[in-house]
């Protein structure tokens, strides 16, 4: 489904992904975990092509993408993304937000788009929000609706951010539990989080990176029971 191989970004002369090999399969949940600076969230930019790899490359469902020759807004409705600040236009009601990019991207007939839009906000629970501007919602509710948002492009597979970690304690579980409908449901993740108990719970593989390169990619009981790298059981003991 996802596919990198040889994978370099650099920022200036600091290199941040140091030859990066990873595959995602349908339906797979694929956590990236790791200390600040370690490569996580530039590792899911360039998946979204958000970024623009050095070296190596990047296939969706066995296709190679070739950023300068291809339109990255089709490649970018294939593979959606949610981010940690939501990124909602303030604008626009909750409705808008979420049928925006299948109108102005996929040339979606607007009436299909509000029932398809309507149809996600019943999914993340904010069916009574369709009229609401972002202003008037929690970090939660926004985050649900960027989820929505996402969705509505009909994506392969979802890349998630950090999704919880702008949110107040008590809302983090309103965005896991539709993370884990949505993995319930097969959909293809690839998942940027400290929440180590969605990790347990969810995920099929967990991958740890550390500067810049891959030190752990195993499933979840031997990654926390046990990992084969000791930068691994230093993280674990630092986050349980």
């Amino acid at each position: 489904m996802l596919k990198a191989t040889n994978l370099h970004k650099s920022f200036g002369k600091l290199e941040v992904l140091k030859g990066i090999d990873l595959e995602v399969q349908p339906s797979e949940v694929v956590v990236l975990v790791g200390v600040s600076g370690s490569g996580k969230s530039t590792l899911l930019r360039c998946f979204n092509f958000l970024e623009r790899i050095n070296q190596g490359s990047i296939e969706i469902d066995g296709q190679v993408i070739d950023a300068k020759k291809q339109k990255l807004s089709q490649v970018r409705a294939e593979v959606g993304m949610v981010f940690q600040h939501f990124n909602l236009f303030p604008h626009k009601t909750v409705l808008e937000n979420v049928i925006e990019a299948p109108i102005v991207v996929k040339k979606e007939n607007k009436e299909t788009a509000i029932a398809k839009g309507k149809a996600l906000l019943e999914k993340v629970g904010l069916a009574d929000k369709a009229d609401v501007y972002p202003s008037k919602l929690s970090g939660g509710q926004k985050q649900r609706v960027a989820i929505a948002r996402a969705l509505a492009m009909e994506p392969k597979a979802l890349l998630f951010d950090e999704p919880t970690s702008a949110l107040d304690p008590e809302l983090v579980g309103e965005v896991l539990a539709v993370m884990k409908q949505l993995a319930e449901e097969g959909m293809t993740m690839v998942v940027v989080t400290h929440e180590m108990k969605f990790a347990r719970e969810v995920a099929d593989r967990i991958i740890m990176l550390d500067e810049g390169v891959i030190i752990e990619n195993t499933d979840p009981k031997t990654f926390f029971e046990n990992p084969s790298n000791e930068r691994t059981r230093q993280f674990i003991s630092l986050v349980e």
